[in-house]
């Protein structure tokens, strides 16, 4: 920077931009950004200060304002005027508004705006008419005279600054300024966090905490949690239902362009309006093959803004954990709703499983009987147990009632036994009289595990594994969720069980679960089963200790063995019997409490008897491969769909960006020579990405369009000779000596402009601006 007077003017300020980093184009553009914006700052704050206005009191009756001339500015648009002012205004610690807009008289259909003042928010005065005492809204205004004008210039079609004032009559705190709610600022890397932590159900004041740890507090962020809030209501919800609606489905359209075997399916009314939605990833399309048996279906609370109810389809997968299969929003929980949503589900999956458990609505039993005609219905044991507080506590011995019915329930050896077992509980408390339980009674085939015991449910006796997926939507989804929030969060639980899945997977891969004993069965099993699955087996092995063969019948080819089963109720000991048939040459068994044809793990007494005829292998129908870690699974290839849309491109770039840094910078990081090196290579790229955007910088002034006419011209002209004749003794126009009798044009013959394309902010920030 130096002092000059290349116009012939006393005490002008000029600011040579070939100094430093910065270089000007043909047109007196700054290319670059570099020492040149902070220089042009300090030149700022530095006359500000000299004009003591920045720590001006309120009351300055008795100063004179003073005129600060500036070279003639051009902008391509009237909106980088505004940013350009902005910019400063932030810079030095206060905020503009716009004041006035003159419009072209000549064209008055068109609002052509050729002028316009951009004014300090803290202009002129006011006095509140509202009592001081029930006064909510603060005064700021202070008879603030800080300015800048704008007009247009007809020839070269941009805007140019035609009278600045920088005088404030109040303090002005560039520190104080950030925290303005006129100013906040959400950085990219602060967008991708507030959008990472919401999908994976963080709360947003603790998504603020985490951003301002990571600049060292609070203070030094530029934006408040309020506007974290704000941000996630504007960009990642949707308030308006309709608009709700059309964005999930736009989710199930990019989800399908993803992936084709991606399937929905939606119910409208005749009004055209959502009635119900049914989807299911192509991973889970694909697992049904294996896991599609047995499944689990249960609706929950209402957890969105539109009062659906929600449902899904849960399996069992190899590992014995729950799978997803399919998830629906309800119109409502009649009858046609359940029909449609089964409809579809079995026309995408392709056939009805073998067996469904559900809770005792009889809406789902009436849709099951008609959709699903050959599927065994089952009703959820752990919901009717639950009830049995609620229904029988009033009884006087009710302790006593609750304990032999889940014994009844629970351990009944044969459905002949449980008829007896139940008839003597009812007559011993007197329950001939509750309907609750004489409607069980009457339904027992539905909910009684003995009836089932014939039948494989992988080990599945209730719906809480649809609960379990439900409470994980819970911990994420409340009352005012939206539909898209329900979507989003499909897709968090399908990557949690899928990456859960992948983990048993590579667990298995690594080791296996040591035998207890030495015994070439559990080493069978041991090879073939998962992990989790060879636990359950391992458990029968220990209760095999607890069985003794008591006798034993030979049956034509099979052999009629009686083990009795040793338990502990009550701190009591109690012995069952079971028969098993046992086939020497085939070394087949079947026991009669049916665990192997239920569960599909070998029980004890099976496992009890092999001991006793010395059987060290077994047959591979008692290796079943939907418990094998061997078998290769069609899903495992394919990934869960993740809506990687919900961000803008730039954000996604931006992560990847930011993570390939990440992995770079995590390499040298100990070495302070290399993290040195490093920093400079990143210093050096940011200077070359700057050229490069030097080079699509426009090296000409915008193309002349068409003219606005001689009356225009002669209006403006007309305009700014009356201003120059009424202007006061502290605001001067910026016309130079030279130019005074001249046109617009050449009056702004040597301007620069302040193109978006230099990259905006504050680039050329006072290089407009010639201090006295």
């Amino acid at each position: 920077m130096e002092r000059s007077n290349p116009e012939g003017e006393p005490n002008s300020t000029v600011i040579n931009a070939s100094e430093g980093n910065d270089e000007l184009n043909d047109d007196g553009v700054v290319n670059q950004e570099g020492s040149l914006v902070d220089e042009i700052t300090d030149v700022m704050m530095t006359r500000n200060d000299e004009l003591d206005l920045r720590h001006e009191l309120p009351d300055h009756s008795g100063l004179g304002e003073e005129e600060i001339p500036a070279i003639g500015m051009r902008f391509d648009s009237l909106h980088l005027a505004h940013e350009f002012y902005a910019s400063y205004a932030k810079k030095l610690g206060f905020v503009t508004k716009v004041r006035n807009t003159n419009f072209d008289k000549m064209r008055k259909d068109t609002k052509i705006p050729i002028n316009q003042s951009l004014h300090c928010t803290r202009e002129g005065y006011r006095e509140s008419r509202v009592k001081a005492a029930t006064r909510s809204n603060r005064i700021t205004a202070t008879r603030c005279k800080a300015r800048m004008y704008v007009m247009l210039d007809r020839e070269n079609e941009c805007w140019v600054v035609s009278r600045v004032e920088l005088r404030h009559s109040h303090p002005c705190s560039a520190d104080k300024a950030v925290h303005y709610h006129e100013y906040p600022e959400l950085t990219m890397h602060a967008k991708c966090v507030i959008t990472d932590n919401d999908e994976a159900g963080i709360r947003p004041n603790k998504t603020y905490l985490a951003l301002a740890n990571e600049v060292g507090g609070s203070s030094n962020l530029s934006f408040s949690e309020k506007d974290v809030r704000n941000y996630i209501t504007s960009n990642l919800r949707c308030s308006d239902d309709n608009a709700d609606f059309n964005e999930m489905m736009n989710y199930f359209l990019r989800m399908k362009e993803i992936n084709p075997n991606f399937f929905y399916a939606i119910d409208v009314d005749d009004a055209n309006k959502f009635r119900s939605a049914l989807w299911v990833d192509a991973r889970c399309r694909a697992s049904y093959e294996y896991y599609g048996d047995v499944v689990s279906f249960d609706t929950t609370y209402r957890r969105n803004r539109h009062g659906l109810p929600f449902a899904s389809f849960v399996g069992v997968n190899h590992h014995g954990k729950s799978t997803l299969l399919g998830c629906a929003l309800l119109g409502n929980e009649e009858i046609p709703s359940f029909e449609w949503v089964f409809t579809q589900w079995v026309r995408c999956i392709g056939t009805a499983p073998k067996g469904i458990i559900t809770d005792q609505c009889k809406a789902m039993a009436g849709a099951i009987r008609k959709v699903l005609p050959d599927t065994v219905h089952r009703w959820c044991i752990w919901h009717i147990m639950k009830k049995t507080q609620f229904k029988l506590s009033g009884y006087a011995r009710y302790g006593e009632l609750s304990a032999m019915m889940n014994h009844i329930v629970y351990n009944s050896p044969s459905s002949e036994s449980f008829e007896v077992d139940w008839a003597a509980f009812i007559k011993e408390f007197a329950l001939g009289q509750n309907r609750w339980l004489a409607d069980l009674y009457a339904n027992r085939r539905k909910w009684v595990p003995i009836f089932f015991k014939s039948e494989f449910w992988a080990g599945m006796r209730s719906t809480q594994r649809s609960e379990s997926m439900h409470a994980f939507y819970g911990g994420y989804l409340h009352c005012k969720s939206g539909l898209v929030q329900f979507v989003h969060e499909y897709d968090n639980v399908l990557g949690n069980k899928e990456q859960k899945e992948l983990e048993d997977d590579a667990a298995d891969s690594k080791g296996v679960i040591p035998c207890i004993g030495s015994t070439g069965i559990e080493r069978q099993f041991q090879q073939e089963y998962t992990s989790n699955m060879f636990r359950n087996l391992q458990l029968e092995v220990r209760k095999k200790t607890d069985c003794v063969v008591r006798s034993t019948e030979q049956k034509g080819d099979t052999i009629s063995i009686k083990v009795d089963e040793q338990k502990v109720f009550w701190g009591k000991p109690v012995y069952h019997t079971f028969i098993i048939q046992f086939d020497p040459l085939s070394r087949k068994s079947r026991c009669e409490c049916n665990k192997f044809e239920s569960v599909g793990i070998l029980c004890c007494h099976i496992l009890a008897i092999w001991s006793y005829y010395r059987v060290d292998t077994v047959s591979s129908c008692y290796v079943l491969p939907r418990w094998s870690k061997n078998v290769i699974r069609k899903h495992t290839y394919i990934k869960s769909s993740h809506d990687v849309a919900r961000s803008n491109e730039s954000h996604n770039l931006f992560r990847n960006l930011c993570s390939e840094f990440y992995n770079v910078a995590q390499e040298f990081v100990a070495c302070e020579e290399e993290a040195a090196i490093l920093r400079a290579v990143l210093l050096d790229a940011k200077s070359k990405l700057t050229d490069h955007r030097t080079l699509k910088v426009k090296t000409k002034g915008r193309p002349k369009g068409k003219r606005l006419g001689a009356e225009l011209d002669k209006s403006i002209k007309k305009s700014m000779e009356k201003r120059k004749r009424k202007s006061q003794p502290d605001v001067v126009d910026l016309q130079t000596d030279n130019d005074c009798q001249g046109s617009v044009d050449n009056r702004f013959e040597d301007s620069t402009i302040w193109n978006s394309a230099d990259g905006g902010g504050f680039m050329d920030l006072l290089n407009s601006f010639r201090h006295l």
